[in-house]
């Protein structure tokens, strides 16, 4: 192509470049980056909005803004805020418009139209329309059921809220943190909690987020737990027993005394009071009935429906008891019901007067270390057991074997059947005041007196130290207690031939009937066996004595077997001769036998001529141990006139030591041919007398011992003349 035929197209092309130029900017003198601008909100005076783009020359005006004089243009072509802007009364639905006209000689106008939409931005807290609500829920509802919703506000439409609740016992919770739905956590009873006061928190940030909190909002949530119909009326009045989340409660029934063939007037009298019952849901306190379930037949008795007071329509004509059986049951609800028993005793007679104590009230002391069942002492130095009596002016002498004794109140002590206060557990020092009532059995007629029991401070036991002196000059010994002089209760006194023990008071408590300590038991070992020791000295002296008996009479035995041997059997004694049995003088038998053995010596007689030969029995020759001056000297005489035999003890035989043999002495040798009498004499009778009469005195002993003296030296005369 040729350069020169080029030049005129291109020219017109760049002309048509430069003149579609001109044209746009005489359309547009001036322009904004955008035409929708976003603003935030809490702005500053004279914050720039936008920029306005325009050629030099060019002059930018603001023709009219909605809502007017929020905005202005300066020298640097800067739309600017000439106010604050706040987002929450900003009209979401339309945003805020500008138009702007731009002028310039010799050219067109050009004219903006800016549209400013506000942003908002977290300036504002959230709030609950309401600083304190209150909900209601039954008892017993189930986990998870919804209580309430309970939401806050934020004017910060941009920002999202969470949620959280603080409950005491983590009894409800909200069901996310974004939900503020309350559910219920755990069973409620409303016998343990009546209501329940939380707290609701509302923020604008997550919940355990890094992030910092920036606004908050609380609340004050109440629960009232309300009662629900599901227990039955209750007697009152009863043990209450807990089951998981049922509760029970238990009355052990009632009991009353009438009186044979009469009619009380008034509502009977009860124990431990009149027939009541509420409703076991006490938050609803339903109105309760009563009616007779059995026991009444006869229709002795009323009840009346809305009290429970059982009165008499007719005498009682037969001995009981009574057992009548009450139903309690809710008016409104028949379903809900409990039964009960009513005893009723009857009496023969009416009583007059209630049983009474003895005293107006009673003091008492024990020590604080004597342990549980230790009786309660009278005084503080004495063991004496204090004792409550009563007395019953209906007994001619005062005493009703029906009567009870109980402590009203209290669990230290405790008090016996037979009036005797005991020590329950263990106490500290001090003073315990108690109240005792005395009841009749049969009618249940009560008096009180008040007991006051003081507990003194536990004192350790000491031992006293004995000590035994015995002096010189005097027969007597004296017994001195060593003991402890600052223990109060110890004592010691002295006076001649008497000796006493006192063991140191350390509370002086006595110990339940049938209980002993230690020191008691030894007492009664040692006293057994001293007591079975002398039974055995006893049996042993009785076994000796009765050995020596034997031992006497198995001697006599033996002389009347040689007896008859020498004798020649059966035949009567031979004249002219005497035989004394000497051996048993000095036998190793009882010391009684020994010594009447060397009494009774035999003393032989010459033979006279015309005259019968005069024998010496036993029975002479005691008399002559009675009266030894005549017949010794008559046998004296005798002896010495005979010259015909002589007198001297032979021995028979060797004596041996073997037991049961005996030895036999004779005046002379005899031989076994002739005829002649040996006479024994037993050892009998007298000796067993004699031995049982060992107790006699000295006196008569040294006489004995004198009589045996003359008689040997009367026999050695004899012996000597021969």
């Amino acid at each position: 192509m040729d350069l020169g035929a080029k030049e005129p197209a291109v020219f017109i092309f760049l002309l048509v470049i430069f003149t579609f130029s001109e044209f746009s900017q005489a359309q547009n003198l001036c322009s904004v980056p955008l035409p929708v601008i976003f603003f935030k909100e809490n702005n500053t005076i004279d914050e720039v909005v936008t920029t306005i783009n325009a050629f030099e020359g060019v002059t930018a005006v603001i023709t009219s803004q909605n809502p007017p004089d929020l905005f202005d243009i300066n020298d640097e072509y800067e739309l600017i805020a000439k106010t604050v802007m706040d987002y929450e009364t900003f009209d979401k639905n339309k945003p805020y418009e500008v138009n702007i006209e731009c002028t310039k000689p010799s050219f067109t106008p050009t004219s903006l139209l800016l549209r400013i939409i506000l942003e908002d931005i977290n300036d504002n807290p959230p709030s609950f329309k309401e600083s304190r609500y209150t909900l209601e829920v039954k008892e017993l509802t189930k986990v998870d059921t919804s209580v309430g919703l309970i939401t806050a506000t934020d004017p910060d439409e941009s920002d999202r809220l969470y949620y959280r609740l603080e409950s005491p016992e983590g009894e409800f919770d909200v069901e996310t943190s974004f939900n503020p739905n309350i559910l219920v956590k755990k069973l409620l009873d409303y016998d343990k909690v009546k209501q329940i006061t939380m707290t609701l928190y509302a923020q604008d940030t997550p919940i355990g987020s890094s992030i910092k909190v920036s606004h908050t909002a609380t609340a004050t949530v109440v629960v009232d737990i309300t009662d629900i119909d599901n227990r039955p009326p209750w007697f009152q009045p009863c043990t209450d027993f807990t089951f998981e989340t049922s509760t029970v409660c238990l009355n052990s029934g009632y009991n009353g005394v009438v009186t044979l063939k009469e009619q009380e007037t008034d509502p009977l009298k009860l124990a431990p009071g009149p027939v009541y019952a509420i409703d076991g849901d006490t938050g609803i306190k339903e109105p309760i009935g009563y009616t007779f379930m059995g026991g009444n037949e006869d229709g002795i008795f009323n009840i009346n429906t809305d009290t429970g007071n059982i009165t008499m329509l007719k005498p009682v004509d037969v001995v009981g008891p009574f057992v009548l059986t009450v139903m309690a049951f809710q008016k409104l609800n028949p379903d809900q019901f409990a039964t009960t028993t009513v005893i009723l005793k009857v009496a023969l007679t009416a009583s007059e007067f209630p049983p009474k104590f003895t005293k107006d009230a009673y003091e008492g002391f024990i020590s604080e270390d004597a342990g549980v069942d230790s009786l309660v002492l009278e005084s503080k130095t004495s063991n004496r057991a204090l004792r409550v009596q009563a007395t019953d002016e209906d007994f001619s002498n005062g005493y009703n074997p029906n009567l009870r004794f109980e402590i009203v109140d209290g669990t230290d002590f405790y008090i016996t059947p037979e009036g005797f206060i005991l020590m329950a557990k263990a106490v500290s020092p001090g003073t315990v005041n108690l109240e005792m009532r005395v009841v009749d059995t049969e009618n249940d007629e009560s008096s009180t007196a008040p007991l006051m029991v003081e507990i003194t401070p536990g004192v350790p036991t000491t031992t006293p130290v004995t000590t035994i002196t015995t002096t010189d000059n005097t027969d007597s010994t004296q017994l001195t207690d060593i003991t402890d002089t600052s223990h109060p209760s110890t004592h010691t006194t002295t006076h001649p031939g008497t000796y006493t023990t006192e063991h140191p008071n350390t509370g002086g408590q006595l110990g339940k009937a049938g209980d002993f300590s230690s020191g008691d038991m030894a007492a009664v070992g040692a006293t057994l066996a001293v007591f079975v020791v002398l039974c055995l000295v006893c049996i042993g002296l009785l076994a000796h004595r009765i050995k020596g008996h034997n031992a006497a009479w198995k001697k006599l035995s033996e002389a009347s077997i040689f007896r008859s041997t020498l004798g020649g059997g059966s035949g009567g004694p031979k004249e002219g001769m005497q035989y004394v049995n000497e051996s048993f003088q000095n036998d190793g038998d009882t010391p009684d036998n020994s010594r009447l053995a060397a009494d009774l010596e035999n003393k032989l007689e010459p033979e006279q001529s015309g005259s019968s030969q005069e024998k010496i029995t036993r029975s002479a020759f005691l008399q002559t141990n009675s009266k030894p001056s005549a017949d010794s000297s008559s046998l004296a005489d005798s002896e010495n006139t005979d010259g015909e035999k002589e007198v001297k003890p032979i021995l028979t035989k060797e004596r041996r030591t073997d037991e049961g043999y005996k030895s036999v002495w004779f005046r002379e040798d005899i031989d076994p041919d002739t005829k002649e009498e040996v006479v024994i004499i037993p050892d009998t009778g007298e000796a067993d007398g004699d031995h049982e009469d060992d107790e006699e005195d000295d006196s008569e002993e040294d006489d004995e011992d004198d009589l045996r003296t003359d008689m040997d030296l009367e026999d050695d005369d004899r012996l000597t003349s021969m």
